[in-house]
């Protein structure tokens, strides 16, 4: 019988008579599987890491809706408040004509009548002009309520010739029962300044101030010419109205 050479044969060297020679191989040599165990270790760090994954979009999901649910807050909030200002803005608009309905206040404007005093006439319920909590009577505005008082008043002089020593003047007077005589509360004059052909001019005369008046005094408007005013109601007026 021919031995058998696909497996190699073993032989023991040595004094003990027990040993024996085994001539063939009958186990065959074990492989590590280190592949498979690296692909199960692959597999657990995947799982972990889509856990974390899945952890932290669940954390930020959750943080979004906490901050959209602030922010839903801070706009009903807004939304309230511009509600309560928009409520008080028409209350106070509602309010305020009625409040200033109670302000005693006077608008005139010019009449063209001219006498022979100084002291102009004026208009006082036609058209622009008006007159609220003041009297008007004789040229003057009756003061009914003491206060401060904002008083103006403008004149517009005007002529088709031209003479430079005109003095275009108007003054602003208080009569009141404590002085026997009227009190200057403002004047303003100009020489009159000619155009070189020395035709047709116009010149505009304003003034204003505030001043402490009380019930009863009379105010009204002087001027040096009232032949060279202008009457028209834009053109020369003269009002105040209380603080």
């Amino acid at each position: 019988m021919e031995p058998d050479y696909r497996y190699p044969q073993i032989y023991t060297v040595g004094s003990n008579p027990n040993l024996i020679c085994y001539p063939t191989a009958t186990m065959h040599p074990v492989m590590v599987p280190t592949l498979k165990k690296r692909g199960k270790d692959w597999q657990k760090v995947c799982a972990v890491m889509i856990l974390i994954l899945t952890f932290v979009m669940l954390v930020s999901l959750a943080m979004g809706t906490f901050y959209l649910f602030q922010l839903q807050k801070e706009l009903n909030k807004i939304k309230q408040v511009q509600e309560d200002v928009g409520q008080h803005e028409k209350i106070v608009a509602t309010a305020r004509p009625a409040e200033i309905t109670k302000l005693p206040i006077a608008h005139l404007t010019g009449m063209n009548i001219i006498k022979n005093s100084k002291t102009l006439v004026w208009e006082a319920v036609k058209d622009q002009a008006f007159t609220q909590g003041i009297s008007y009577k004789d040229e003057a505005l009756i003061i009914g309520e003491a206060g401060h008082y904002f008083i103006y008043s403008k004149i517009y002089f005007r002529g088709l010739v031209c003479k430079s020593d005109t003095l275009l003047e108007q003054t602003v007077f208080k009569r009141t029962d404590r002085y026997p005589n009227d009190l200057e509360l403002m004047i303003t004059r100009s020489d009159n300044h000619c155009p070189v052909n020395g035709g047709k001019w116009l010149r505009n005369s304003f003034q204003a101030g505030i001043f402490y008046l009380l019930k009863g005094d009379r105010i009204y408007v002087n001027v040096s010419n009232p032949a060279l005013v202008n009457f028209d109601q834009f053109n020369t007026f003269f009002g105040l109205h209380k603080l």
